[in-house]
């Protein structure tokens, strides 16, 4: 069976990963999780199942406009995240 991938979570977990250690906001696993839920939920999910459909949707996400994108609903989610972390 074939298995699908989420792209665009893994674009969303890298910028978080690049832009999350410069701020003062707790680094716990469940406010990583928290921010990347955030952001994915407004974002557009970006699904491939080949190694070229992975590949060319790649390439778009490197497109200037995309990446500002999810620059800024990143960014979004990690203030509204790091101003009220969720505590269990």
């Amino acid at each position: 069976m074939a298995e699908l991938v989420n792209l665009m979570e893994q674009t969303v977990f890298n910028k978080i990963d690049e832009m999350w250690p410069n701020t003062e906001y707790c680094k716990c696993e469940n406010c990583r999780m928290d921010i990347a839920t955030y952001a994915l939920n407004r974002l557009p999910s970006k699904y491939v199942q080949s190694l070229k459909g992975n590949m060319l949707c790649r390439f778009e996400s490197r497109r200037i406009q995309s990446n500002i994108d999810v620059t800024v609903v990143v960014g979004k989610a990690i203030e509204v995240v790091g101003q009220s972390p969720h505590k269990n």
